[in-house]
């Protein structure tokens, strides 16, 4: 009877505290990994076999010469996918500032040549006139007047050759916006700019007025209405491409991508405002056409797209808007390299092939290989034909588009027809006995024959873009626009605009639930599962609640199943699950005051598998150690006397207490113990009780941890005013064979570590002081148990205090995950310096270490190191000096 209080008091306070803790998953990214798992349980997203990403992988960049993608070829590129039909071209592609001005081939090989080699021809023969000229009897003014005219046509040659070179260049971006123009359906890049990412000195950004007016009557979504839109954010700029393409093209749409909080990329915005109009997704913006130009209603909870023409049918179609007004991206379940893609390597090499066959169909026809041809218009005339209404489609006439399709069309079935119709047979039989020219003309048929062939597979594996939408962007290894998905690590950005695309001509989207529904949840079943645990046995109990957690579990999949939408799984999830082990920890405590007092008299110094194991086997209390393979460390701050000495004894407890627990709760959290504090220094290893593999790695991220600790700490420190100084601490790690376990008297034992390689990482921790370095020293044998993990700078082979076997020292610098270019850069020449230093080559080594200094003005190591290389140069070692530096000082 006496229970039954304190059943009804757990059953109401556990879960209320279980909840209160659980909200705190709020601000973790939980609930966007439960997402993700959920994600792998839903179809996988219905993809339309015509919508293609076209990518500029590593073959196409090289075949067009590199990156950025040369804006002729581009141009090139577009017009052709237009003679193929392709529905959509959308650029993933940003085109934010002029190119330069390129050199125009042709009219450098044709009139510019003529200009040139003309004039000279003028001069020489002006030239050649004057010397003809004058002779002994020619007199003064007749002279003069030669010299006169000579003079004035090298002036008209030298204006005539100023004014061809100011052609000589050709203005690409003019090109390529007079393709996109060509095209009718090409769709550029409007890249936004948040309030946030505006720096401060661009505080005051400026727009372009025309450029503005131009996205506002141009741009910006016309046939649109928003009723009680709270969720679309104002943006403060916009990032366009130049005019010149912008002007030109179908239209543009917003690219912006940006991940949550965790990195991965879930969700883009289908719509932003800019000075109060609406700017739309690029895929959506580019569908629009396509859709049959529906009206959009927008709301804070979907954007409709009205009456909406799609696959055949007209009919509604309502984009879901998230809590946060963006669109949830149903990613395919596979990587990128299952997409529906094709690369753009072709269509480039298209162009380079057309260009060769347009060259030798017109030495066919200068031969007069088309006299046998029995129709009026050969294969050249067809070509050039087509070729005239391109310039003149391109030079914006109002000629018809569809006539240049149709002339292209014609010239290559009129060249199919003349390679493989009987006319180079026609022709080889009325050369005769001619077998010189006749070879001439097999040949020629051949490599034109391959020429054509190789064209004809490229257009019939296009052929499949036909109407269809495509987006074009990167996916080269060179290239730096890629992200993090739910199915891949790096995937190329250019494919969330065919996801985005497939979803609005599918149907298929996701949403989710407000923030309260999960809360009301949580709440609610946390109550009834501690209702029923708390009435039952331990056996009942556990049962209780893994059934209750598989129901729940089950619950919410299925409801994403059937909706698409994700109620918030990580808050009823962790309720649960604190309550039931709450419940379940009282009850074995409940049956085990000795646990309880053991849990609670050695979790401030053990780690909690010490705990764990010490409980299970009480035994281990007894006297007696055993000798394995672990890493030491020890931790000192450094000048702490003199900082004691300025303290009163309250604050000074009170900084060794907020100092020793940050750096005790780093350690316990890297799976460490801690052995004793001697003062201000801490002792602590890595491998025992609980043996680990990664003992080394594990100290030594506990290390870079504490060095991180202690500058949040002095800012506290400081601010509070508990110490005179900011703290510093030295930390020395070493790995090798110890002694562990329970030392001491029988009824008062320590868990310690004894032995020589504990000894050397005591001596490590005060070697610091003498190499200034910026706090943390390895031995070489924790550096070969810790791969590569960790950045580190070798220093000196040493012989410390008390031990003789000279070893290598390193500094530990952080991550390597961590580690910039510059930063690698030093490094290795840091590297390089003590090779050289070693090496005697003290003034090699002496540049080396300033370029390190040069970067870091505060590098105290690389100093020490230049005023030995500057001593040494002076007055060199003996000869056997081996480099190894004997530390007298503990």
């Amino acid at each position: 009877m006496k229970k039954k209080p304190l059943q009804a008091r757990q059953a109401l306070f556990v879960p209320l505290a279980a909840f209160a803790l659980s909200l705190l998953f709020f601000f973790t990214s939980l609930d966007k990994k439960l997402f993700d798992l959920f994600l792998r349980i839903v179809p996988s997203l219905t993809e339309s076999p015509k919508v293609f990403v076209l990518t500029l992988d590593d073959d196409s960049i090289t075949q067009a010469g590199g990156f950025p993608f040369r804006r002729e070829v581009m141009g090139d590129v577009v017009v052709l996918l237009r003679e193929l039909g392709v529905g959509t071209i959308a650029f993933d592609l940003n085109y934010l500032d002029e190119s330069p001005q390129r050199l125009d081939p042709d009219y450098a090989a044709e009139v510019f040549s003529r200009y040139l080699y003309g004039g000279f021809d003028r001069i020489g023969e002006a030239a050649v006139q004057v010397i003809d000229g004058i002779g002994p009897r020619t007199g003064r003014a007749e002279r003069e007047l030669y010299k006169s005219d000579f003079l004035e046509l090298n002036r008209t040659v030298q204006d005539e050759l100023e004014a061809s070179l100011a052609f000589l260049t050709r203005d690409v971006d003019e090109y390529f916006a007079r393709c996109l123009a060509l095209t009718e359906r090409s769709w550029l890049t409007l890249t936004m700019i948040r309030e946030q990412d505006i720096l401060s000195e661009d505080a005051n950004l400026k727009s372009d007025p025309e450029v503005d007016r131009f996205l506002s009557d141009h741009i910006a979504l016309k046939n649109i209405s928003a009723a009680g839109d709270t969720r679309t954010a104002e943006m403060a700029g916009i990032m366009p491409p130049i005019f010149k393409l912008l002007s030109r093209a179908k239209g543009a749409g917003l690219v912006n991508a940006n991940p949550d909080s965790d990195g991965l990329h879930r969700r883009v915005n289908m719509l932003l405002k800019y000075r109060g109009d609406y700017y739309g997704h690029l895929a959506l913006m580019a569908l629009l056409e396509k859709l049959g130009h529906p009206a959009i209603e927008v709301s804070d909870n979907a954007i409709t797209l009205k009456n909406a023409s799609v696959n055949g049918g007209q009919r509604d179609v309502r984009i879901p808007r998230a809590e946060d007004g963006s669109l949830i991206l149903k990613w395919p379940k596979k990587t990128f390299s299952d997409y529906n893609t094709m690369s753009l390597v072709e269509l480039v090499q298209h162009t380079v092939v057309e260009e060769a066959l347009a060259a030798n169909i017109s030495l066919m026809n200068d031969s007069g290989f088309f006299t046998f041809w029995n129709d009026e218009w050969n294969p050249w005339d067809l070509y050039s034909e087509a070729e005239s209404i391109k310039q003149l489609v391109l030079d914006d006439s109002a000629e018809d588009r569809n006539a240049w399709i149709t002339a292209r069309q014609a010239f290559f079935a009129a060249a199919g027809d003349f390679l493989s119709g009987p006319y180079e047979a026609a022709i080889l039989e009325s050369l005769g006995d001619d077998e010189e020219t006749a070879e001439y003309v097999q040949d020629l048929f051949d490599v034109v024959g391959d020429q054509y062939a190789r064209l004809v597979a490229i257009r019939s594996k296009a052929s499949v873009l036909e109407n269809a939408f495509c987006v074009i962007g990167s996916d080269a290894t060179s290239m730096t626009d890629y992200g993090i998905t739910p199915f891949e690590e790096n995937f190329p950005n250019v494919g969330t605009y065919a996801v985005a695309a497939n979803m609005i001509l599918s149907g298929e989207f996701l949403d989710d639930a407000p923030p309260f529904v999960s809360v009301i949840i949580a709440l609610v079943f946390s109550l009834l599962l501690a209702f029923l645990v708390s009435r039952m046995d331990t056996v009942g109990s556990i049962l209780t609640g893994i059934l209750g957690l598989l129901v729940l579990s089950a619950a919410f999949v299925s409801f994403f199943m059937i909706t698409k939408t994700y109620l918030g799984f990580a808050l009823p999830l962790a309720a649960s699950v604190l309550t039931f082990i709450a419940l379940m920890v009282m009850k074995f405590l409940d049956a085990s005051k000795e646990k309880t007092f053991l849990h609670g008299a050695f979790s401030r110094y053990l780690a909690p598998q010490v705990i764990s194991e010490i409980i299970a086997d009480p035994s281990r209390l007894n006297l007696g150690g055993e000798s394995r393979i672990m890493t030491a460390i020890f931790t000192d701050i450094q000048g702490f006397s003199t900082i004691s000495e300025k303290l009163d004894p309250p604050n000074l407890v009170k900084l060794l207490n907020i100092y020793l627990t940050a750096m005790s709760n780093i350690i316990m959290e890297n799976l460490g113990t801690i052995d004793k504090y001697e003062g201000d220094a801490i002792i602590a290893f890595f491998g025992a009780p609980i043996y680990q593999e990664t003992h080394a790695a594990l100290a030594c991220r506990s290390a870079l941890a504490m060095k991180q600790a202690e500058r949040e700490l002095n800012k506290r420190i400081l601010a509070e005013n508990l110490s005179p100084t900011p703290l510093f601490t030295r930390i020395g790690i070493n790995s090798g064979e110890m002694v562990v376990g329970n030392m001491g008297a029988a009824n008062k034992m320590d868990y310690t570590i004894m032995g020589n390689a504990v000894n050397l990482a005591a001596r490590l921790e005060g070697v610091n002081k003498q190499y200034h370095t910026g706090g943390i020293l390895i031995s070489e044998y924790t550096k070969t148990m810790i791969g590569d993990e960790f950045t580190l700078r070798s220093l000196d082979r040493v012989r410390v205090v008390g031990i003789n076997t000279p070893l290598r020292l390193y500094e530990l610098l952080g991550l390597k995950k961590d580690i910039n270019a510059d930063e690698e850069r030093i490094l290795s020449l840091w590297e390089q310096g003590i090779a050289l230093f070693e090496n005697r080559r003290f003034a090699e080594a002496e540049k080396a270490f300033a370029a390190n200094v040069q970067y870091r003005s505060d590098d105290g190591t690389a100093k020490l190191y230049i005023d030995r290389c500057l001593k040494f140069t002076k007055s060199p070692p003996p000869a056997e000096w081996d480099g190894v530096n004997n530390l007298t000082e503990k």
